[in-house]
This record gives C-alpha cells, sequence and structure tokens, in this order.
C-alpha cells in the first residue's frame, strides 16, 4: 500500500548485501576488457550466489563440499594454474553457518553424543601440530598440518549443515551420485580405448606393467589408483545397502546399475589391496550387518565367481594369484616380485623410522624426506627417489609416533563407538529402526573398508575418509536428536 511503512527484518541484510554484490561484480565482470580480471570476476560472482544458496538452504553447502572434494576439482584447477577452491569454500560454508546463527539468534544444540569424538579430533590436531618441531622439511610439515586443520574443519561443516535426517541422506546420495559418475567415465575409457580423453582430469588412467605387458589402471580424478580403488571400495558400501533396502523397484535397479559400475572401476584399478577390502566389506554386508539376509544368495553369488573363473581375462587372475606369495611361507618369494619387494622396503623404512622416534616420529609429511637415509640400512631395494610408506598406519607411526597412531585410532574408536550406540538406541523404536539404522550400518562398513585398503596405502587422498567420518558424526547427533523428539512425543501423548 503506498505511504504504509515497512519493516525490513534483520535476517533480511544479508541477502540486500549479497544481492548487491552480485549486482555490483556482474557489472564489473561484463564490462572488463581484461579476460582474467572477468574471468576471476565471474567466479566471484559464482562464489556469492553459492553463499547466498547455502544461506538459504545449509545443507547445499555440504553438498557442494562433498562434489568438490571427491571430484578432486580444487587439485585440477592448480595443476593449470587456477587457485584451488576448497579451502575458499570451506570458508564460505563456516561464514554462512556463522551467519545463520547470527541473524536466526539460533544457538547450536547441545552435542553430548558427539563431544567425545571431537575432543579426540582436537587431540589428533594437537599431535600433528607438535610434529612441526620434529621435521627437517618444515614446509612440507607445515602443509600437511594445515590439510589436516581443514579436513577437521570440513567435519564440523557437516555437522553444522546437515540438520535433519532428510538433509544427511542427500549428502549420502550426492557422494554415491559423484562417484558413480566417474566410475562411469573411466568405463568409457576402458571400454574405448581412449585413455587421451581425461574429461578435464576427472578420469584418469595409469599405464603401469604387469607381468611384462601394459596395463591400463583407472586412477578416477585422482590419477591414483590404488587409491581410487580404496574411495570406490568405500562408496560400494553405501551402494550395497542402498540395493538392499530401497524399497522403490525403479531406485532398487538405479543402484544395482551404481554397484555394476562401481565393482567395474575397482577390478580395473587393478589394487590387491581393494580386492581384499572388497572382499571383507562383503562378507560384512552379507554375514555381520544384514543378519536376515539369506545366506545361500552369498552362496550362489560365490557359486558364480567359481564358475565365471575361466573366462575372467588373465590381467585380473594374475594379479589375484600374485596374492598366493605372500601365503607361501617363502620370503624370498616375496621379495622376488617387485612390487611386494618394493612395499616391503618401504614398510620396513617407515618402522624404522618410527624406531628412531617410538613417541613423536620424524614430523607429519616427512616421511619422504627422510626414506633415503632410512632405505638404506634396511637394503632390501635401493631408489633414487623418494617413496611412499604404501600403508597410513605405518605412516603414522614414522611421522607422528606412537602419539599420533593413538590419537588418530582414538578418534577411529569414538566413531565406531558413537555409531554403534546410535543404532543401539534406535533398537527401542521399530519404525525409526527400520529407516535409519541401514544408514548407520552403511557407514559403519563404508569406513571399515576404507580403513583395511588403508592397511596397504598411506594418506595422500585420505580427506575422502574425512568425508566419511563427517557424515558419521552428523549422524550419531541426528540419532540423537530423532530420540529426544520421539520421548517428548511420547510423554506429550502420557
Amino acid at each position: 500500500m503506498i505511504g504504509s511503512k515497512f519493516k525490513i527484518e534483520k535476517s533480511d541484510v544479508v541477502f540486500f548485501v549479497l544481492s548487491a554484490v552480485l549486482a555490483g561484480g556482474s557489472a564489473l565482470a561484463i564490462g572488463n576488457l581484461d579476460s582474467d580480471i572477468g574471468l576471476y570476476g565471474l567466479a566471484g560472482l559464482v562464489g556469492v550466489a553459492v553463499a547466498l544458496t547455502m544461506f538459504v538452504l545449509p545443507s547445499f553447502g555440504a553438498n557442494v563440499l562433498i562434489i568438490a572434494v571427491f571430484s578432486n576439482i580444487s587439485d585440477e584447477l592448480t595443476n593449470n594454474g587456477y587457485p584451488g577452491i576448497i579451502k575458499p569454500l570451506v570458508v564460505v560454508v563456516v561464514a554462512t553457518i556463522v551467519a545463520r546463527y547470527i541473524y536466526f539468534e539460533k544457538a547450536p544444540t547441545v552435542r553430548s553424543k558427539t563431544v567425545r569424538i571431537e575432543a579426540f579430533l582436537f587431540l589428533y590436531f594437537l599431535v600433528y601440530a607438535f610434529s612441526f618441531i620434529m621435521a627437517a622439511d618444515k614446509t612440507r610439515a607445515a602443509s600437511v598440518i594445515f590439510d589436516v586443520a581443514k579436513d577437521i574443519v570440513v567435519i564440523y561443516c557437516l555437522l553444522y549443515t546437515l540438520r535433519s535426517p532428510e538433509s544427511l541422506k542427500r549428502a549420502v546420495w550426492v557422494v554415491i551420485i559423484v562417484t558413480f559418475i566417474l566410475a562411469l567415465l573411466g568405463m568409457y575409457q576402458s571400454f574405448t580405448g581412449n585413455y587421451n580423453q581425461t574429461f578435464f582430469g576427472l578420469a584418469m588412467v595409469s599405464l603401469d606393467n604387469f607381468s611384462g605387458s601394459t596395463t591400463a589402471r583407472l586412477g578416477g580424478p585422482i590419477n591414483a589408483p590404488n587409491m581410487w580403488g580404496q574411495t570406490v571400495v568405500a562408496v560400494i558400501a553405501l551402494v550395497f545397502f542402498r540395493v538392499i533396502h530401497e524399497k522403490r523397484i525403479t531406485t532398487k535397479l538405479f543402484t544395482t546399475l551404481i554397484l555394476g559400475v562401481m565393482l567395474y572401476t575397482v577390478l580395473n584399478t587393478y589394487s590387491r589391496g581393494d580386492y581384499l577390502a572388497l572382499a571383507i566389506v562383503v562378507i560384512l554386508i552379507f554375514f555381520v550387518f544384514e543378519d536376515k539376509f539369506s545366506p545361500m544368495i552369498a552362496v550362489a553369488a560365490l557359486g558364480l565367481i567359481v564358475l565365471a573363473l575361466p573366462f575372467i581375462p588373465a590381467s585380473y587372475t594374475d594379479r589375484f594369484s600374485s596374492l598366493l606369495i605372500l601365503t607361501s611361507g617363502d620370503q624370498g618369494g616375496i621379495y622376488e616380485e617387485s612390487s611386494f619387494r618394493g612395499r616391503s622396503s618401504e614398510l620396513l623404512t617407515g618402522l624404522s623410522m618410527f624406531k628412531s622416534s617410538p613417541f613423536f616420529g620424524v614430523g607429519a609429511g616427512n616421511y619422504k624426506y627422510n626414506y633415503q637415509k632410512y632405505s638404506q640400512l634396511i637394503g632390501i631395494e635401493q631408489r633414487a627417489e623418494a617413496r611412499d610408506p604404501h600403508s597410513l598406519y605405518v605412516q603414522l607411526l614414522a611421522e607422528n609416533g606412537i602419539l599420533g597412531f593413538l590419537a588418530f585410532f582414538a578418534v577411529i574408536y569414538s566413531v565406531f563407538s558413537g555409531l554403534s550406540k546410535a543404532k543401539q538406541s534406535v533398537d527401542y523404536l521399530p519404525a525409526l529402526r527400520e529407516s535409519w539404522t541401514p544408514w548407520i550400518s552403511s557407514l559403519q562398513t563404508s569406513l571399515v573398508g576404507y580403513l583395511i585398503a588403508a592397511t596397504f596405502l598411506h594418506g595422500a587422498y585420505i580427506r575422502y575418509f574425512w568425508i566419511l567420518v563427517g557424515l558419521s558424526v552428523a549422524v550419531v547427533r541426528l540419532t540423537d536428536e530423532m530420540i529426544e523428539d520421539a520421548n517428548r512425543t511420547t510423554l506429550s501423548r502420557v
């Protein structure tokens, strides 16, 4: 009405500010003749639009973070001379979380069920930060410590933005869909043989020599077949539970398709550690988490595998059969196989570092810096270049000592304990148990799959694991809130 007074709400101010920035930035980006300024201006506009969306819909921030991490888009931008986006994105998500609490005047909810997890995460960071003192390569140590801090902040971003069971489920689906798309790109490369088509770095292939022939190994967006397979194995655990528990037939069929593509991807990473982790994940799902699942299905599946063995290409069976060296009891035979010889040298070198500095290690990220010095003492294999420890747990012992090792497993124990208690707490509520327990079980299995593969792989891309931890912490908190809501509802009816 003309002449009537209108009131601007406190929460509307941020929309006016962001809208003004968006409009002004658009004018500058469009009108500037410098292509670089225009490009960065456009990127800034996208950032403002994303921030505005996150402010309105917090879970959008969690999903954007997941997409950015799983696609490895930040590293790809850095490799092409552009600034990375993960760290700025984390800052934007944190800023929008704080802004929501300020403008909507909502205090954080009590997180009694996640306090222990958060305390151990803080302890884990402190141990990493302290390792800077021990590091010979201070620059490398500082970079790793900063990444650890960033990963922990990402966990908190997921904890604060996934505020409902529906948003948590959507986030898990985002993990599944993004991994599926990336796996599908790799399948295209494998079927067509067009390994030069990397889809802007989202699907890369490593050409390695196995048994005298060149083999194409799918490396995903990180160009590291072993670690990409490790990530896909962890996501496969999430997919398995969707295949089993989805009610709609179309969704069940779609998730079955996703499962097939991901299994193909793991097979074509040719990673023996990932094969083992996948086998254990399947066993856990069939015989531990899905206690009502018919064992006959597992037996039938095993029978099909046995019947299919004669038709499996030799490149796959050679990788499987090479594992038999580990059971032969012949130490010399192990050292004759080049990859096992290299892994043995790297593991023993890491343990030698741990022995020299058992409490604090040689410093975060400093295994490579010290590899040549300690590997000469082992004498199994002499290489001129720096190597990786090929085991997350040996890496923790070597770089952070027993304190870092224990701090990491304290985090893992508290997460699994929280998930286990969350599952137990919903057992008394039939409706909630049926709809929510499979999501808890899927994250438990996913974490187990990743950690088993980590026995043979170091932590170069551990950020994938911390996303799964962040989802797990959010599940623990959401379960506690749902139980409280259910109890209040029950009391109100009395």
